[in-house]
C-alpha cells in the first residue's frame, strides 16, 4: 500500500490534435512527450510502457473518452478537462488564484481559485485556426515554421487600423491598432499573410482573456498555457492586448503539459483529501 501511495504518476490528455504523456513524482514534472495522434492503440502502449518504466499503477486521463477500450477505462481515474486546465496551470505559474487561458486546437479559459476550478469563456479560435489558415493562405502547417515566417512579416500590410480609418486613437484604442483583420490586404507576401493569421488569432485571445479576466479579478495573472503559448509571436501580441486592456499575462515553463500536468494534481489532490 505503501508503494501505491508514493508511486508516479502516470497521466494522458487525448485532445483534439495531440495525445499528451506526463509522469508526475512529488508533483512534479518528470518525463513528458506528445503524439499527433489520437489512436486508443497508440494511446495504450505509450502509456504501457510509461508504467513499466516508473513502476506505477497510478494513472489519469483528461480529455475525450470517446471509444476508450474497456481495459484502459477500468484502470484509470479521469479529470474533467476544466480541472485539469486549472490545477495545471496554476500550478505552473505558481498562482493560487488566476486565469488560465489553455490555448490548444481551440481555447478554454478557466477561473482557479481556493482549490476549485470554473469555466468562464473560450474560443473556437486556436491552434486549429493557425494551422488550418496558414495551410489555405500561406502553404505551411508546421507551427513553428509558421511562427517563424510570421516574426519576419507585418500584419500591418493586411489589417485595417485605426489611423486607415483618419483616427489618431479611439477610445484607449491607438492608431495602429486592428479595426478589421484582413481587410486590407496589401501585400500577399507569405510572411506578412502569416504574421496577419497570427495576429488575428492573438488578438481574439487576447481580448476575451483581458476581458473575462476582468470579470474574475485576475487582471495580472492570466496564465497562458497550451502549445500556442510557446509561440513568440503570439506572446508578443497578447503581451500587446494586455497594454491595451491594463492586464497581464504571465507565460509559464511547459505550457503544453499544463492540462496533463493538473490532471495528475488533481487526482493528488483529492486523494489527499480522502486521506485526511
Amino acid at each position: 500500500m505503501e508503494n501505491s501511495r508514493i508511486s508516479p504518476i502516470v497521466g494522458i490528455d487525448r485532445g483534439a490534435s495531440f495525445t499528451d504523456f506526463a509522469v508526475v513524482e512529488s508533483g512534479r514534472l518528470k518525463e513528458t512527450f506528445s503524439l499527433e495522434s489520437r489512436n486508443w492503440k497508440t494511446i495504450h502502449s505509450s502509456c504501457a510502457r510509461l508504467c513499466d518504466a516508473h513502476q506505477s499503477d497510478r494513472i489519469v486521463f483528461s480529455g475525450c473518452a470517446t471509444g476508450m477500450p474497456d481495459a484502459m477505462r477500468d484502470r484509470i481515474q479521469v479529470v474533467t478537462e476544466i480541472d485539469a486546465i486549472g490545477f495545471g496551470g496554476a500550478a505552473l505559474a505558481g498562482s493560487k488564484d488566476c486565469l488560465v487561458v489553455s490555448m490548444g486546437t481551440g481555447t478554454a479559459i478557466v477561473h482557479f481559485s481556493d482549490g476549485s476550478a470554473s469555466h468562464v469563456g473560450g474560443s473556437g479560435v486556436g491552434g486549429g485556426t493557425i494551422k488550418g489558415l496558414a495551410s489555405l493562405i500561406c502553404g505551411v502547417v508546421d507551427p513553428q515554421q509558421i511562427d517563424v515566417l510570421a516574426m519576419k512579416g507585418s500584419a500591418s500590410k493586411l489589417n485595417l487600423t485605426i489611423s486607415d480609418l483618419g483616427y489618431d486613437e479611439i477610445s484607449f484604442l491607438d492608431g495602429d491598432m486592428t479595426a478589421s483583420n484582413f481587410a486590407s490586404v496589401k501585400s500577399k507576401n507569405t510572411e506578412d499573410l502569416a504574421a496577419g493569421i497570427m495576429r488575428l488569432v492573438g488578438e481574439t485571445i487576447g481580448i476575451i482573456a483581458s476581458i473575462c479576466a476582468r470579470e474574475v479579478d485576475c487582471r495580472k495573472r492570466i496564465v497562458a498555457v497550451g502549445k500556442v503559448a510557446n509561440s513568440l509571436y503570439i506572446r508578443q501580441v497578447l503581451n500587446l492586448v494586455g497594454n491595451l486592456y491594463q492586464t497581464r499575462f504571465l507565460y509559464p515553463e511547459n505550457p503544453g503539459y499544463a492540462t496533463v500536468y493538473g490532471a495528475a494534481l488533481k487526482y493528488q489532490h483529492d486523494q489527499q483529501l480522502i486521506s485526511n
